[in-house]
């Protein structure tokens, strides 16, 4: 059976490299796409289902920003299972400052090139939330387009599932996830010690959860 993968904001599929997966499941990896001008997030979803065979069996596996993904998929594809890892499935979870963001549209004064430019001040950003004994981060985090990534940072701020009626969901998440902290995680199995990006920090335990997953 084919598990589809979908990564986090601006990262590729190395994020998953160091986990473990059966050989009873094949890995498909779903890139993002490039959104289109005032395209809607369910829109978005519908175009990155376009790489899942629909007539056969399959799980999704949505990381962060990739979580939100499938479940938006989640309701309209029937995925035999949905598993999230490090990522939010109601506004209720969503941190303050996202949901602060979304009333003063306060993330659109942040400069793109923070996130997209080599330079210290953004790399030393990204491994305090992550993990300061991370690798390079450069060789993940490879999608750097500013209209993509504003696009994106502006539909997760103001994303409100309500309406999505969400079946076969698994959760993990770490307790030490700095971007949506374990506190507003209302139910998840959790990760000890794990960051946001505890698929390459902690990927034994991820790996270990995953199997227990997608075996019940």
């Amino acid at each position: 059976m084919k598990i589809y993968f979908i990564s986090g904001l601006g990262t590729n599929k190395k994020a998953f490299e160091r986990l473990k997966i059966s050989k009873d499941f094949e890995p498909v990896f779903i890139d993002w796409k490039q959104p289109e001008f005032n395209e809607t997030l369910q829109h978005y979803a519908h175009r990155m289902a376009d790489e899942i065979n629909i007539n056969e069996q399959f799980h999704l596996v949505g990381l962060s920003f990739g979580g939100i993904i499938a479940q938006e998929m989640n309701a309209f594809l029937n995925p035999d299972k949905t598993i999230l890892i490090s990522t939010i499935q109601n506004r209720a979870e969503m941190p303050r400052f996202m949901k602060l963001s979304s009333r003063t549209a306060a993330h659109k004064a942040v400069p793109i090139q923070f996130f997209t430019s080599e330079s210290l001040l953004s790399y030393s950003f990204f491994r305090k939330i992550y993990d300061p004994r991370m690798p390079k981060l450069n060789e993940f985090f490879t999608i750097k387009d500013p209209f993509y990534l504003k696009w994106s940072i502006h539909e997760i701020v103001n994303w409100r599932p309500n309406d999505l009626h969400i079946n076969k969901i698994y959760r993990m998440h770490g307790d030490k996830d700095l971007i949506f902290p374990v506190a507003n995680v209302q139910q998840a199995d959790i990760i000890l010690g794990g960051s946001h990006i505890m698929v390459l920090q902690k990927p034994r335990e991820v790996s270990k959860l995953l199997a227990q997953y997608l075996l019940e």
